[in-house]
């Protein structure tokens, strides 16, 4: 059991504080299952567990109450159902994610493809101390973004159009007070957008565009003892080059990181200025 032990608790494997008994936790991508998965996990926790299943904040699920003796069929049968086993420990964790564009009416970023890409590429790399992703589709944040190592939302920026008939509606929405309207013309202040959008999706008149779509991204947020909010270190970076962003954000921390730090501590020891000289 010495060397499966090894590697399962890198991968999925939580002890309880009942003797023999772990926690199996599987991931998902940005939150989602399907429904044949969610039977399969149902089957694996009534077959070795107590009937009875947890989502984690980091929306992976947990079988609870599975006996040491039991672990190795519950990992064969989770991998041969194609089943993801959560990562611990320092290294890349499971990225989490809210629905995004696809379902959310506020959503302006596909964060579920994000996610999918982020967890074939990044999820289990070694790395100088845990490191956490959040996506959420829009500045709501539904996803906690600055409160990860890494996190990102959903900006669009406003562009102005002809057509407006002075309704007032952009001004009615904006919650941050960054439309006006004078004599039909809409006006965007850029200092205090959030680039939720809202504007244009309520013009009647289409007299608002979307001049590019992109995501805010921050660094260095975490919870626990020691908890801080992420650095906004880019306002906005087009939804193409979020993947590449994110891994010249990693390469920045691995330079940077002494062993057991994460991203804000680094941050915290040499300053978020010369962290961004170094990203950039």
């Amino acid at each position: 059991m010495n060397g499966q032990f090894s590697f399962s608790k890198h991968h999925g494997l939580l002890e309880q504080q009942q003797k023999d008994f772990f926690a199996v936790r599987v991931r998902t991508i940005a939150g989602n299952l399907t429904s044949a998965q969610m039977r399969k996990l149902a089957d694996l926790s009534d077959k070795y567990g107590n009937g009875q299943l947890h989502i984690t904040t980091r929306q992976s699920v947990e079988i609870h109450w599975v006996q040491e003796k039991q672990l190795a069929c519950v990992f064969r049968e989770t991998h041969d159902s194609g089943l993801l086993l959560a990562v611990r420990g320092p290294r890349i964790l499971t990225t989490i994610g809210c629905p995004g564009i696809a379902l959310c009416k506020q959503g302006v970023c596909d964060t579920t493809d994000l996610a999918a890409q982020l967890d074939a590429l990044l999820v289990g790399r070694e790395q100088p101390g845990k490191t956490k992703i959040a996506l959420s589709g829009c500045p709501n944040s539904c996803a906690k973004p600055q409160i990860n190592d890494i996190g990102l939302h959903g900006v669009v920026v406003p562009a102005v159009v002809d057509g407006c008939d002075g309704c007032n509606n952009c001004v009615a929405v904006c919650k941050v007070g960054a439309m006006t309207v004078s004599g039909c013309v809409p006006s965007v202040s850029a200092d205090k957008c959030v680039g939720c959008g809202l504007c244009v999706k309520s013009c009647p008149k289409q007299a608002l565009a979307v001049e590019k779509h992109g995501y805010a991204v921050y660094i260095g947020g975490k919870i626990g003892k020691r908890s801080m909010l992420g650095n906004k270190v880019l306002p906005f970076i087009p939804e193409r080059e979020a993947v590449s962003c994110i891994e010249g954000i990693l390469c920045a921390y691995n330079r940077l990181a002494n062993k057991g730090e994460r991203i804000g501590d680094v941050v915290n020891r040499i300053g978020l200025a010369a962290f961004q000289k170094e990203l950039l």
